[in-house]
């Protein structure tokens, strides 16, 4: 199943061009924005994403390593700062636009392509489509109008759920 190296469709190699380098900018010191931690913290209070039951998935109040102000202080921190945190794809977010511009994926002189996908089995096909429901209200797929169509299929998980996964190899051969 697995392709030999001789196979592998690696990135054109050639210098970056200027417009799609990476800047990453500071409008503001995020170390003045961040909240300050009280020296006697007190026991953890449930917030709207980090709820009893993921503190307790997350074992820091059960951690007999730590000293039960130590155990106190992380909860605070982690409590401060909840919504870095995601369980879930719906909970995921993205950089600041002001921080990391959107990034460009340069690539070379091509003709767009378009290969058919395989057929979804359809004993998964409910499923896959709800993936594929839930990937597209959390932000990770949106719609497009692109001349472009690459292959995907899915894999059975461990756990008995399937994960789609994308075959950019015509990518890789025309990215910078």
């Amino acid at each position: 199943a697995y392709k030999k190296v001789a196979n592998k469709v690696r990135p054109v190699p050639t210098t970056m061009p200027a417009h799609a380098r990476i800047i990453r900018t500071f409008p503001e010191d995020p170390l003045l924005s961040l909240p300050t931690l009280t020296p006697t913290p007190s026991a953890f209070t449930p917030g709207k994403r980090l709820t009893k039951e993921r503190m307790d998935d997350l074992g820091v109040l059960s951690n007999e390593f730590l000293w039960p102000e130590e155990r106190n202080l992380a909860a605070q921190v982690l409590s401060n700062n909840e919504v870095a945190l995601a369980w879930d794809e719906t909970e995921k977010g993205r950089f600041r636009d002001d921080y990391f511009p959107p990034v460009i994926i340069p690539t070379i002189e091509h003709t767009p392509w378009v290969h058919r996908q395989p057929p979804i089995p359809p004993g998964i096909r409910e499923e896959v489509v709800k993936l594929i429901q839930s990937k597209i209200a959390s932000g990770v797929y949106e719609a497009s109008n692109s001349s472009y169509q690459s292959r995907w299929f899915c894999v059975a998980k461990k756990n008995g759920s399937v994960r789609i996964v994308h075959d950019l190899q015509p990518l890789n051969a025309v990215t910078v």
